[in-house]
């Protein structure tokens, strides 16, 4: 056998030689073509009405995004994070009435700059009612041009409707009429196609296909869902009387919760944990995928509502002289109460952290009377205002929208009792009334994508 040629050791690193130069040049190339935005998306979790997230090919200059960027129409906000991911954040106490014009301009940590890009974003939230059609009900959405429109066919009635938190769909629980009551209740699932932020131009929301969850025939169910769009049923049929809770995630995946609670669960809107009422209290749980964690607040309290900034809730208590309080938890604080009284509460609304609160009262003097209570986080009354001519829609929630800055809920005429409820949307400031002449046993709020 002859020796290897020493020929081929100069050609090898010649071959060597050139991938480094040509490594080399295309690294220049890439420092010097400008920073691309790889993701654009609308933030849940927000201390103020709205914000975005916004993610780079490289690390930026968060000063030139604040001195680059405008909005239209002009509205208070500020860039939060370091490098990469950046944060545009709205201040809080703004009223958005109409779509955000975005130029979004700045450049990166070597001064190249973005290319600049406008954007079309609206954050407002869309009105779902549930509303009387035939010998049924039927789920519609109200556009922020004012039109209605139908989302699914007339159904017997609609027991339960919960839109996920991240607006890509509206989970149903349906039922037969009072006279097919047997019949047992079904479970559905709307997908929905929004387009709230864009290069180009706007969309209303597009339903899919309805989508039967069931196999069988339902007791009962109970829904909840958090920001990133999990589904938390709680269900119970003929074959599985006991009950059984399942999370969907919103890739599709089903998982089994072993959970023991006496009453409705709820999904942080984090979506880290579920809140289980128990015999003894109310114990904060961990989700699948995470360490396994207890925490017990002990006490005859009820969930009442989440407040915009993640680890704030309203708890209702029950005392044994049959008061009820209302308090502010927040993480790593004992409970706050902001309010004692004999009246029944039907529901409560937050800004932020717990700023500002809203407390719907039913007062018994003779004749039932609703009333509206505006607090600040001591407990302070800012504001009052008595319903008078309505009566609360059992069952409706009150529910707030910091980019509009209104309630809403669902109130019928107290003079009779034949005409539907309607939607109200009540100014969060001055406690004003808007009724909207649409028949509604329910109103929610379907959240923006």
């Amino acid at each position: 056998m002859k020796p290897a040629s020493g020929h081929g050791q100069p050609r090898i690193a010649l071959l060597l030689a050139g991938s480094l130069l040509l490594a080399g040049l295309q690294q220049q190339l890439l420092l010097r073509r400008p920073p691309r935005l790889l993701e654009i998306q609308a933030s849940g979790a927000s201390s103020g009405p709205a914000a975005l997230d916004l993610r780079f090919s490289r690390p930026m200059q968060r000063s030139s995004f604040r001195d680059q960027s405008r909005l239209q129409p002009s509205l208070a906000y500020q860039w939060l994070g370091e490098a990469n991911p950046l944060r545009l954040l709205l201040a809080g106490g703004q009223r958005l009435t109409q779509p955000i014009q975005l130029l979004l301009q700045g450049g990166d940590l070597r001064q190249q700059t973005l290319p600049p890009q406008r954007w079309r974003w609206d954050p407002r939230p869309r009105l779902l009612a549930v509303v009387p059609v035939g010998r049924g009900e039927q789920l519609q959405l109200r556009g922020h041009d004012g039109r209605w429109r139908a989302l699914t066919p007339e159904l017997p009635r609609l027991l339960n409707v919960q839109p996920l938190g991240d607006g890509s769909g509206i989970a149903l629980v349906s039922g037969g009429s009072e006279e097919t009551a047997a019949a047992g209740q079904d479970l559905w699932l709307l997908p929905l196609q929004q387009r709230n932020l864009s290069r180009t131009a706007l969309a209303e929301p597009q339903p899919g296909r309805l989508q039967r969850l069931n196999r069988e025939p339902l007791l009962f169910a109970h829904l909840s869902s958090n920001r990133r769009g999990d589904l938390l049923i709680q269900a119970s049929s003929s074959s599985e009387p006991r009950g059984s809770t399942q999370l969907r995630s919103r890739d599709g995946r089903i998982s089994s919760l072993k959970l023991q609670a006496s009453g409705p669960m709820q999904l942080l809107p984090q979506g880290s944990a579920v809140v289980v009422p128990e015999l003894e209290g109310l114990s904060l749980r961990s989700l699948p995928g995470g360490p396994e964690r207890r925490q017990l607040l002990p006490g005859s309290r009820d969930l009442s509502s989440f407040c915009p900034v993640s680890g704030r809730a309203l708890l209702v208590r029950h005392w044994p002289d049959f008061r009820r309080s209302l308090e502010l938890v927040e993480p790593g604080q004992p409970p706050r109460q902001l309010w004692l009284g004999s009246a029944a509460v039907l529901g409560s609304a937050c800004d932020r952290s717990g700023d500002r609160v809203w407390l719907l009262l039913s007062q018994w003097r003779g004749q039932q009377n609703s009333e509206l209570l505006a607090l600040d986080r001591q407990g302070r009354v800012l504001q009052r205002r008595e319903l008078r001519g309505w009566q609360v829609e059992p069952g409706a929630p009150l529910l707030f929208d910091p980019t509009q800055q209104q309630l809403l809920i669902s109130l019928r005429p107290e003079s009779s009792q034949v005409q539907p409820a309607v939607p109200v949307l009540i100014d969060a400031t001055t406690l004003a009334l808007k009724p909207i002449q649409k028949p509604a046993r329910l109103a929610l709020w379907l959240p923006a994508d």
